[in-house]
C-alpha cells in the first residue's frame, strides 16, 4: 500500500490502495496528500518524508473528501462526518444513521467546513467544528462547492442551485434557478462565478455578481468535473474526448461562445480535471488510466503518466500548483511532485 518512488519519472510516486478513489486533495500547507476509498479508509501520504498511513475513518464507503487548515473532512455511507488530521487522528463532526454524506466542501482559510446529506447541508463552525443544519432543500443535494475565501457556500439540487452568502446557521440562502438535474458545483477563484453540470450533459453558468446564468451545450455523455482557471475566464470541463475550456470572461457574449478543444484522445472521455491553480495549464485524466497535462497556450496535451485503472476518478493540485495528485477506479493513486 506504500507509495513508491517511479523508476523512470523523477518526482512521482504511486501506489495501489485497493479500493476505489473516491476523492483526493493536498493540505493547504502542502505537506499531506489525502485519498478517500471506498472501503471506508483514509489513506495520507507525507509529501516531504514518502510515509504512508491508513485510518479507517468510515464503517463503509467513504463518499467525499475536502481539504482544510483543520483537517480533511470526509462523509460516508454510514452517515458520519469525519475530520482526520495530518498524523492520523480522527474526530466524528456529526452523525446522521441510516443516511449517506454524499458530498463535502471546505474553503482554502478554513472559514467554511461542510457536508451534504439528503436535502440538508450540515456547516461546522470553523473553529469550533460545531455542527448546524442548514433550512431544507427542496431536494436531495446532488452538489456542494465553497468559494475559496469562505463568503459562500452552494448546494445544486434538481431545478436550482442554493448559494449562502455568507453561510451562517439558519439563513435561508439565495435561490437561482436551474431546470434540470444539477450535480457537480464548482466555484471561480476568485467566487464571482459558479458553474454547476448537469444530468442532461450540460453546463450551467452563473455569474453571481449579475444573478444571472447560461447553458453549455453540445457535449456527448454527461459532465462529471469541472475546475476554473486561475483567473476565472476559462472553464475547464470533462464529458468529452478532449480538453474543453469554454471563455467565461465578462466580454464574451454568452451566445457567441465557442470552446476550445485540444488534446483529443480516442481511447476514452476526459473524466477529471484539474487546472492548475497559478499557471496555464490543466491536467486532465481519462478513461484508461492516463494522465494527460494540457497547454492552452500551445492548444496542446501530452500524457504525463498511466495508471492500472479503467479510468481517473479524481485530480488535484496542492494550492502553491508543486504537486499533482490523483487516483482511479481500481484502486492506482499518485503524487507528482512536478518540481521533480
Amino acid at each position: 500500500m506504500s507509495f513508491s518512488p517511479d523508476a523512470h519519472l523523477p518526482g512521482l510516486f504511486t501506489a495501489s490502495l485497493d479500493a476505489f478513489v473516491s476523492g483526493c486533495a493536498v493540505s493547504p500547507d502542502g505537506g499531506t496528500a489525502a485519498y478517500a476509498l471506498g472501503d471506508g479508509s483514509l489513506v495520507l501520504f507525507d509529501t516531504a518524508t514518502g510515509e504512508t498511513h491508513r485510518v479507517t475513518v468510515h464503517a463503509g464507503a467513504a463518499q467525499c473528501l475536502a481539504a482544510a487548515p483543520q483537517g480533511f473532512l470526509t462523509g460516508g455511507d454510514d452517515g458520519r462526518a469525519m475530520l482526520t488530521r495530518p498524523d492520523g487522528e480522527t474526530a466524528e463532526l456529526a452523525a446522521f444513521p441510516g443516511q449517506w454524506i454524499e458530498h463535502a466542501a471546505a474553503s482554502a482559510d478554513g472559514r467554511v467546513l461542510a457536508v451534504s446529506c439528503g436535502k440538508a447541508v450540515v456547516l461546522f463552525d470553523g473553529e469550533t467544528l460545531t455542527p448546524s443544519v442548514l433550512p431544507e432543500l427542496p431536494a436531495t443535494v446532488g452538489g456542494l462547492a465553497a468559494s475559496p475565501d469562505g463568503r459562500a457556500l452552494a448546494a445544486a439540487h434538481n431545478d436550482g442551485v442554493r448559494v449562502w452568502a455568507p453561510p451562517r446557521p439558519g439563513a435561508p440562502g439565495n435561490a437561482f434557478d436551474g431546470p434540470g438535474s444539477n450535480l457537480t458545483l464548482v466555484f471561480s477563484p476568485d467566487g464571482t462565478k459558479m458553474a454547476c453540470a448537469t444530468q442532461d450533459k450540460s453546463v450551467r453558468v452563473y455569474d453571481l455578481e449579475q444573478a444571472a446564468g447560461y447553458l453549455l451545450e453540445g457535449y456527448p455523455a454527461k459532465v462529471r468535473c469541472l475546475s476554473f482557471s486561475p483567473d476565472g475566464n476559462t472553464l475547464w470541463t470533462g464529458g468529452e474526448q478532449a480538453f474543453v475550456g469554454w471563455p467565461v470572461d465578462a466580454a464574451t457574449d454568452p451566445a457567441a461562445r465557442e470552446a476550445l478543444v485540444f488534446g483529443a484522445f480516442e481511447h476514452g472521455l476526459l473524466g477529471a480535471v484539474a487546472a492548475h491553480p497559478a499557471l496555464p495549464l490543466v491536467a486532465g485524466g481519462f478513461d484508461g488510466g492516463v494522465v494527460f497535462l494540457g497547454s492552452p497556450e500551445r492548444k496542446g496535451a501530452a500524457p504525463l503518466l498511466v495508471l492500472e485503472n479503467r479510468r481517473v476518478t479524481c485530480l488535484s493540485w496542492s494550492a502553491d500548483g508543486r504537486r499533482l495528485v490523483g487516483g482511479g477506479d481500481s484502486g492506482a493513486a499518485f503524487c507528482m511532485d512536478m518540481a521533480g
